[in-house]
């Protein structure tokens, strides 16, 4: 198992992606521990869980001294974390830029920048002190190429992947490497709420030449590489997951003016 005797951190790891990553890491012989805002979503990871090797937080992302306080609690629990997830993310209401309101835009900034900050920094300064590391984050491929209604995400995932390549250059020497998967429209996760509706599921598979979106299942086999010690050398990088869908247009030039010939 590639993961025996290995401790991994989710953030945002009771459902959805977090869960799904969580049950992987422990089919492959890890120890894992997560957290959420919700403590009835941890309450109930943890009963799902009962018996296994998982511990799980009630804390906010978004909070500073919590994530502090709950990184020495995990390191005194299970004396070492090997591998942090950075999962946790939010996505704000799709509108034209000029509408974003303020509450909304600071929200998604506080969450999925500030707060990933966070978690890094309360796990990497740790790691640095052990010798050794490895963190993953969840970007997007919307904070390579943009998407209208996406402002506030797509500068968070952005400066995520900014945050991946600077923390590789300062902390590679003492053994702590980073990378990121930037995923195109996923089947599941943030999207279940998109997905149920069949004209938004044929709409997004439309924007791939594959003619569909990812998995869950996909997504998490591309991390469970990225942790592991065959993408070792893969280190400040940000891997793009999705489909073939950047730069892709259903119809290019020629096409269309192959059409207007007929």
């Amino acid at each position: 198992m590639r993961f025996e005797s290995k401790v991994v951190f989710i953030t945002g790891g009771t459902k959805g992606l977090g869960k799904a990553m969580a049950q992987a890491f422990l089919a492959e012989g890890a120890s894992v521990a997560v957290n959420s805002r919700s403590k009835e979503a941890v309450d109930r990871f943890a009963e799902e869980f009962k018996g296994q090797q998982v511990l799980a937080f009630d804390t906010d992302i978004a909070d500073h001294a919590a994530m502090e306080a709950m990184a020495s609690k995990v390191y005194e629990t299970l004396g070492k974390v090997d591998i942090l997830i950075n999962n946790a993310g939010i996505v704000n209401p799709l509108v034209p830029s000029e509408k974003i309101k303020k509450d909304e835009f600071d929200k998604v900034i506080d969450v999925n920048l500030k707060g990933t900050f966070y978690a890094t920094q309360a796990f990497g300064k740790r790691m640095v002190q052990q010798g050794s590391g490895r963190i993953v984050s969840i970007a997007s491929q919307v904070a390579l190429f943009g998407e209208k209604g996406f402002l506030p995400y797509a500068i968070a995932k952005s400066g995520l992947m900014m945050m991946t390549r600077q923390l590789a250059f300062e902390w590679s020497r003492h053994g702590v490497t980073l990378c990121a998967v930037a995923p195109g429209f996923i089947k599941g996760g943030m999207n279940e709420g998109l997905i149920r509706k069949e004209v938004f599921v044929n709409y997004l598979s439309g924007r791939t030449p594959m003619g569909r979106m990812g998995t869950v299942e996909e997504l998490v086999s591309t991390i469970l590489f990225l942790a592991s010690d065959d993408a070792r050398y893969i280190n400040g990088e940000t891997i793009v997951m999705d489909g073939g869908m950047t730069g892709y247009t259903p119809e290019g030039l020629l096409d269309f003016m192959s059409r207007g010939k007929q």
